[in-house]
C-alpha cells in the first residue's frame, strides 16, 4: 500500500502523529510537509518539505510563486506513485480546486474534515466545501456529531463518511519528569490550591468572557482556585476585549494570563500546573485540547456543544454543563474543585488516551479505511 499524506499547516503535529502510527503498519508512507517544519520519523518514511514556508521575513512574492511550483511538482509527484493521498490540513483555499484536479485525474484521496466548515464561514466556504467533499473517495471525520453534520450540510456524502477519533497528544510530555510542585513555582502558585486552565488559540467562539464571567461567582466562594489563561487571541480587537474584561475584575489577582503564542517546550508547566481544564466554547465541532489535557492526566469540564459529549465522559473523564451559562459553568467548577473527583477523572482521562485515542489505535483504523480504497 503506497499512501502520501499532505499536510500544509504549520503547528499542528496531529498529522505528525498519525504518521507516527502508520509507520509501524505501512512500509511505503510519504509526509508532505512545509519547508520550516521538523519532522521526526523512522528512516523508511519519506518526508518532503514542499510546502512553502510561513516565515514572515519572506516576500509574499516569493511565496506565491512557491506556493504554485509546490502544487505542480505535487502533482507530477502523486501521479508518478499511483498512490492514496490523504489530505490533513490545507494552507490555501485554492487547494481544494487542486483537489478535485487529482480526482478528476483517477487519484484515490481521502480527506480528515477536523471541522465540517471554517469557524467563520462564508458562501464561498460552502461552495468550495461542497466540491471538496464531491471530489474526494473518503471523508473521515473524529466524531458522530460531526458525521451527522457533515450529512446534513451534504447530504450525498453519507456513505463514504468513516469516524477515526483523535489521538493523543503525548508528544508534547516533557521528557523528564515535571512536578506539580515545579510547575506552580512557575507561577509562584501553592501546591494547595487548585487550579483551573483556559489554554490554546483564543477566537469568539471559545467563550473566554463566559468563563472570566463564571470566575468572578466561583472567587467569591472560593478563594483558593486560581484561572490561568493560556494562549493568542486571533485578532487585536479580541486581545483588548479579554484583557479589558480581566483587568476590571474585582479578583484579577486570582487570575494569571499570558495572551500569547505559547512555544510547544512550555505547554507542560501550565498543564502540570492546573487540576482542570476548562471549555467554556459557545459553539465548536471537534476539540484537540480534549486530548491534549487527558494526556496530561487531567479532566475537562465543557459546555454542551459540538461533539463534546462524545470524547468527555460525565462524571468519569470530566463534566458536561447542562446550561451553557456562566453561572451552571462555576457551580460545577465550585463542586469539582470542592471534592477529590478531579484526581479520579484525570486517571480516568490518562486511561483514555492511552487506549482509546492512542496512535496505535488510530493507525489501525485509518489503514483499514485506505484498505476500503484498494477493494
Amino acid at each position: 500500500m503506497k499512501v502520501v499524506i499532505i499536510d500544509s499547516l504549520v503547528g499542528n503535529d496531529y498529522t505528525i502523529n498519525l504518521c507516527r502510527g502508520l509507520q509501524e503498519v505501512i512500509e511505503d508512507l510519504t509526509l508532505i510537509v512545509p519547508k520550516n517544519r521538523p519532522v521526526e520519523l523512522k528512516s523508511h518514511v519519506k518526508v518532503k518539505h514542499w510546502a512553502p514556508s510561513k516565515d514572515l521575513k519572506i516576500n509574499k512574492m516569493i511565496k506565491v510563486v512557491d506556493y504554485f511550483f509546490y502544487l505542480i511538482r505535487m502533482l507530477f509527484f502523486i501521479k508518478s506513485k499511483k498512490c492514496i493521498v490523504h489530505f490533513q490540513f490545507f494552507r490555501r483555499k485554492l487547494d481544494i480546486y487542486f483537489l478535485a484536479l487529482l480526482r478528476i485525474l483517477g487519484t484515490r484521496i481521502v480527506y480528515t474534515a477536523h471541522n465540517v466548515l471554517p469557524h467563520e464561514v462564508t458562501k464561498f466556504d460552502r461552495f468550495r466545501a461542497k466540491i471538496l467533499y464531491k471530489s474526494v473517495a473518503v471523508i473521515i471525520v473524529h466524531s458522530n456529531f460531526i458525521r451527522e453534520k457533515l450529512i446534513k450540510e451534504f447530504p450525498a456524502n453519507a456513505a463514504k463518511i468513516h469516524i477515526v477519533p483523535h489521538g493523543n497528544f503525548d508528544n508534547y510530555l516533557p521528557k523528564e519528569v515535571l512536578t506539580k510542585e515545579e510547575a506552580r513555582s512557575v507561577f509562584g502558585l501553592s501546591i494547595n490550591e487548585k487550579v483551573i486552565l483556559f489554554f490554546g488559540y483564543i477566537r469568539e467562539y471559545k467563550g473566554l468572557d463566559l468563563l472570566i464571567e463564571a470566575f468572578e461567582l466561583v472567587a467569591e466562594k472560593n478563594n483558593n482556585i486560581t484561572l490561568i489563561i493560556a494562549g493568542a487571541p486571533v485578532n487585536t480587537e479580541l486581545l483588548k476585549k479579554y484583557e479589558h474584561q480581566i483587568l476590571k475584575s474585582k479578583f484579577r489577582e486570582r487570575i494569571i494570563y499570558h495572551l500569547n503564542f505559547i512555544p510547544s517546550d512550555k505547554i507542560p508547566v501550565y498543564f502540570e500546573s492546573s487540576d482542570v481544564v476548562i471549555l467554556p466554547y459557545k459553539s465548536i465541532d471537534h476539540s484537540g485540547i480534549i486530548h491534549l489535557a487527558y494526556s496530561f492526566s487531567k479532566p475537562v469540564i465543557a459546555t454542551d456543544v459540538g461533539d463534546f459529549s462524545e470524547n468527555i465522559e460525565h462524571n468519569k473523564s470530566g463534566k458536561i454543563l447542562e446550561r451553557n451559562t456562566p453561572a451552571e459553568l462555576a457551580e460545577v467548577i465550585l463542586e469539582s474543585c470542592s471534592t477529590d473527583d478531579l484526581k479520579k477523572m484525570g486517571e480516568y482521562a490518562k486511561c483514555l488516551s492511552e487506549s482509546k485515542y492512542s496512535w496505535k489505535n488510530i493507525a489501525k483504523l485509518t489503514t483499514n479505511i485506505y484498505g476500503i480504497l484498494f477493494k
